[in-house]
């Protein structure tokens, strides 16, 4: 029998599907929407909302952001905001926000993620990515962002000094005595003085300590130096494979290197992206899959892609796969995704399928999109599954909350209620 499987959303507030029959009736740019959103996963009974984000829009393609804005591709508002409105909106869904070690301080980012976990009641969680974006970089007064490996050698000083913030304040420190006037004993509260490679800090944190103690760490790292760094430090990783095969192989993989490291591999979840286009007959969606693909715009994708790689591939051949060889200061697992595991694709299908977000593909009614998520998490070794989607596409939400979800609660492969009182808690009840 399989076990229980986790499930979150994983979208970002962004204009990209501004073009879709809901986007016209859900404005991305209204908090309303943000706090739906989150009740139709908690009512699902998701372990969570994951916000991403990229803090420039791109000039990758073609030398300029022309691409990107035409299309409102990366036009992202800040997810941290945005996960606020939507903690008060809930009791029980954790909410992820997508924040660069490489352009918020350290203090900064400790301070706003454990006042998000504070407020939420134990629900924060921190998507770690050390970023591509040049763009982005220019915006936070940066000439460029260092090399691949060092950008993760960065982010290991980093996650030790929030992880120190975040323990500065004892779990017993506060003792709210009336009658002494005492509010929290200062033996208990730790000064830092932090002083490492790349930062440094004082401390405390202005807080006591959080519910969770640290928010939850997700990550998603899928080369060498990524799935280091995500052994490591993280309770939770995000990754895109093409087939049940390469899930296989990287669920096996990184589980030995957690038993390596001295981890218990259960302590780390991970979580395969998918996409699954549902229809109420078997033909109805195939035929709608078959839609997506023709309406892909290649230009779209090729300039969606070029951002991922950090690399323009407007002069590339389009009727030729990408060269083995290659090599990018983008995102690693993209490179590898379309230069191992899918080589013989060319660069035209990479566009289409890259414009639909799609990965491992999934389409069929309710009940063969349970079969095929099943299938997948037996034989790739998943812990659970993140739907790809975007904030606007509310009616494709609507679809996952209301006929897939309950199809998997009905086999025991999903939750019904929330266990725990924190998003860490729900995470290790299976």
């Amino acid at each position: 029998m399989t076990k229980m499987l986790h499930f979150a959303w994983f979208g970002g507030p962004s204009a990209e599907v501004w073009d879709t029959d809901s986007a016209e009736l859900y404005d991305w740019r209204r908090g309303e929407l943000y706090m739906d959103i989150a009740r139709m996963c908690e009512r699902a009974c998701m372990d969570m909302v994951l916000m991403a984000d990229i803090a420039g829009i791109p000039t990758t393609y073609g030398g300029s952001a022309d691409h990107y804005v035409k299309y409102g591709q990366q036009c992202y508002m800040d997810p941290a905001p945005i996960l606020a409105m939507m903690g008060g909106a809930t009791r029980h869904i954790g909410l992820g926000a997508t924040l660069s070690t490489s352009f918020y301080p350290p203090f900064l980012l400790a301070r706003m993620m454990g006042t998000l976990d504070h407020i939420t009641g134990g629900r924060a969680a921190w998507n770690v990515v050390t970023s591509f974006s040049k763009t982005a970089a220019q915006n936070f007064g940066m000439d460029a962002l260092p090399e691949h490996d060092e950008r993760y050698n960065i982010a290991d000083e980093y996650l030790e000094l929030t992880r120190r913030l975040w323990d500065s304040w004892a779990p017993d420190a506060v003792i709210q005595d009336r009658k002494s006037g005492v509010y929290a004993d200062p033996a208990k509260v730790k000064t830092l003085n932090f002083e490492g490679k790349y930062f440094r800090s004082r401390g405390p944190m202005t807080f006591p300590a959080t519910p969770q103690g640290h928010p939850v760490i997700v990550m998603a790292g899928t080369s060498g130096r990524g799935q280091a760094f995500a052994v490591n430090n993280a309770d939770m990783v995000i990754a895109h494979k093409n087939s049940i095969a390469d899930m296989r192989t990287y669920s096996t993989q990184l589980r030995e290197q957690l038993a390596a490291a001295g981890r218990d591999p259960a302590s780390c979840k991970i979580f395969f992206s998918i996409k699954p286009v549902i229809g109420d007959t078997p033909s109805q969606a195939e035929a709608k899959w078959a839609q997506h693909y023709e309406d892909s715009n290649p230009e779209f994708g090729l300039s969606y892609v070029s951002a991922m790689l950090d690399l323009d591939l407007a002069d590339f051949d389009l009727d030729k796969p990408l060269p083995p060889d290659l090599k990018v200061q983008g995102i690693q697992g993209k490179l590898l995704k379309y230069t191992q595991s899918k080589k013989d694709m060319t660069l035209r299908e990479i566009a289409k399928h890259e414009g639909m977000r799609e990965t491992y593909p999934i389409w069929g009614t309710p009940e063969q999109v349970a079969d095929a998520i099943e299938q997948a998490a037996v034989e790739g070794g998943a812990d659970g599954f993140h739907f790809r989607g975007h904030v606007g596409d509310y009616g494709y939400l609507t679809e996952i909350t209301t006929k897939l979800m309950p199809i998997l609660q009905k086999r025991g492969l999903a939750r019904t209620s929330y266990a725990g009182q924190t998003l860490r808690e729900n995470l290790l009840a299976f």
